[in-house]
């Protein structure tokens, strides 16, 4: 029997050989905190071209190692008993059952604010090749979060999700996250546009939310800069009070589709100077009106 095996990553097949052809049972369980629990149990007997051999090939199925952790292969002759049994009848063998590896891409890497393309990410677990049996507990099921931070300007505020103290931290703001469990062999996640409002670095993480150091932890970047296709031009340069102008000023504000239409306002202000003798006088801003951005003629 191999020593280590990784979750959901294919059958395990074990070599029993024995000169007694005697029907055997093979019990698989997994120790979980200081309890060792059965998963499953099943009789095996001896294949006829095996006999001479006096081999007997034995395939546990993929579906039972549905995480990491230490496992027990029981095998006896008789009904199994508990694993502390002393019984010379009984051959138990330890198997470190490993995490799969996940991996996390986003598309595309580098984008502007608010882009018009979805921004997509796709995790995978290559490894993973079958889904866990039926009526599996959910504490067999590992448990993720997948999370959009927002870093700032600085990649160093990003992190590389290798650590549950990330999510304590004010170096960057959440801004999306979304419950993964178990391995999932592919799935894909697509961020809405606005969530990129901001120019600056982004970080796509998965972290369990066990605090098991043994669980496998990622993470992916997105660079985002200023989108071009913001647009802010006032047709007048220089008005005479009370002039009508055909009905008000015009102003020009373009913004990329991503953006709802009724969420900026245009507001007018006037700059008015401070009454003093001075060739420099100080100014001040005074709120005059605004305009929602779907009817900016005023």
């Amino acid at each position: 029997m191999p020593p280590s095996h990784v979750a959901l990553s294919g059958d395990l097949h074990i070599k029993i050989v024995s000169s007694s052809f005697l029907p055997l049972v093979v019990q698989v369980s997994r120790l979980e905190g200081s309890s060792v629990h059965p998963l499953t149990t099943f009789p095996v007997y001896p294949e006829a071209s095996a006999l001479k051999k006096n081999l007997t090939l034995v395939r546990v199925q993929c579906g039972y190692f549905s995480r990491g952790g230490q496992y027990y292969v029981q095998i006896k002759k008789q009904p199994i008993l508990s694993i502390n049994s002393s019984d010379s009848e009984t051959i138990t063998k330890v198997i470190d059952v490993r995490w799969p590896m996940p991996q996390l891409t986003v598309t595309p890497e580098n984008l502007k604010t608010y882009p018009e393309n979805p921004v997509t990410s796709i995790l995978t677990f290559p490894e993973v090749e079958c889904l866990p049996v039926q009526n599996t507990p959910p504490s067999a099921l590992p448990e993720f979060w997948l999370e959009l931070h927002y870093c700032g300007h600085s990649l160093l505020n990003c992190g590389d999700g290798s650590s549950s103290e990330q999510t304590n931290t004010t170096s960057h703001q959440v801004l999306y996250s979304e419950q993964v469990r178990g391995l999932p062999g592919r799935r894909v996640f697509i961020f809405r546009c606005e969530l990129f409002g901001l120019s600056g670095h982004y970080s796509i993480i998965l972290r369990p939310t066990s605090s098991d150091p043994a669980i496998p932890r990622t993470a992916a970047y997105v660079k985002v800069d200023w989108s071009d296709q913001f647009v802010f031009n006032v047709h007048a340069h220089s008005i005479f009070p009370c002039e009508t102008h055909n009905g008000g000023v015009k102003v020009l504000f373009q913004y990329p589709s991503c953006i709802l239409a009724s969420g900026d306002r245009v507001r007018l202000f006037a700059r008015l100077r401070a009454n003093v003798a001075s060739l420099a006088p100080p100014t001040t801003l005074e709120y005059i009106a605004e305009q929602k951005d779907n009817d900016l003629t005023e």
